[in-house]
């Protein structure tokens, strides 16, 4: 009886020790994720102030933005010596170099002083154009009706539905309420560039990209409206279609001329594209729909250390 009791006593604390163990092993594991977690979140905050400070060091540096600024060459920077453990990666791009979508419609009619209201006027029309040529030329070639369609549809969507009246082949809440499920029209500027998913004639395969067509999504942002388009970090695509006699040879003779180094200082003035080698006198874009200085940027972070990696991504205007 003795030897029973002892074995069932040295069995009992054979298993309580096993779960003691298999518990502060679980601990463990989860104070040094919880560790790894928080290096992680506090690498990623310091890659927002790096950037940050070199966005800001850059405007005091030089009034024009391009790829040759601190701030564009931060992708390819060795990163490891700040931290004795894990990787950082630091990538910064330009929103102005984007289309400015929600530059289709500038509330022009609420205007009460007649020069503002003529420039505004003028300001989206040309935008309107822009976007008009984007959706006709390649990779998108969408048909005169499809492209007008989404033109209209956006714009009513971006006006605050007060008597400004429906286009002619957009859409105001009517007709999304007739939908399932139904919903109301934003009446109001788009906040994330995953809004226009709502709008009538854009579709996922437009907006996401399939095959060997980019994403349409990639070549617009819902940041700015007045500053235009930064022409030293535009995508090819966006300027082809700030004209329409601007040509693929013409965009790639412009890239050529804009990635050389010896032309850095000339990329200040946003009519530097005039001066290209070969480029037809005729070809010029209208002064307001272009710059070269930025406002909006999109911070992307990755953070790792050990299994712990997280993206983050932050929007920020300078």
């Amino acid at each position: 009886m003795a030897l029973l009791i002892v074995i069932s006593i040295i069995s009992l604390l054979v298993v309580v020790t096993l779960q003691f163990n298999k518990t502060m092993r679980h601990h463990l594991l989860v104070s040094g994720y919880h560790r790894d977690d928080v290096q992680v979140r506090v690498m990623a905050e310091s890659g927002v102030a790096i950037a940050s400070a070199l966005l800001q060091s850059d405007l005091q540096e030089n009034q024009h933005d391009s790829l040759f600024d601190s701030w564009g060459e931060l992708k390819e920077e060795d990163l490891s010596p700040l931290f004795e453990t894990g990787e950082l990666t630091i990538a910064v791009e330009d929103l102005t170099g984007k289309f400015p979508i929600n530059s289709l419609y500038l509330n022009s009619k609420k205007m009460s002083q007649k020069e503002k209201k003529e420039a505004a006027q003028k300001k989206e029309h040309a935008m309107r154009n822009v976007f008009w040529r984007l959706l006709r030329t390649e990779p998108f070639s969408l048909e005169d009706g499809k492209a007008r369609e989404i033109i209209d549809s956006l714009i009513d969507w971006l006006d605050s539905n007060d008597g400004d009246g429906e286009q002619e082949y957009g859409a105001e809440s009517s007709y999304y309420q007739s939908l399932n499920p139904p919903y109301e029209a934003g009446n109001g500027p788009l906040r994330i560039v995953e809004e226009l998913l709502l709008v009538k004639g854009v579709t996922p395969e437009l907006f996401y990209g399939v095959d060997e067509r980019p994403s349409l999504a990639s070549l617009l942002t819902v940041h700015g409206t007045d500053g235009g388009i930064n022409i030293n970090t535009a995508d090819p695509v966006i300027i082809r279609a700030l004209h329409e006699d601007m040509t693929k040879e013409l965009v790639e003779t412009i890239e050529e001329f804009r990635e050389d180094e010896g032309n850095k200082e000339l990329l200040s003035n946003k009519l530097w594209y005039t001066t290209v080698p070969s480029f037809p006198g005729y070809v010029k874009v209208e002064d307001d729909v272009i710059t070269t200085k930025s406002s909006f940027f999109s911070i992307e972070i990755e953070a790792q250390r050990a299994e712990t990696k997280k993206n983050f991504k932050v929007i920020v205007e300078r």
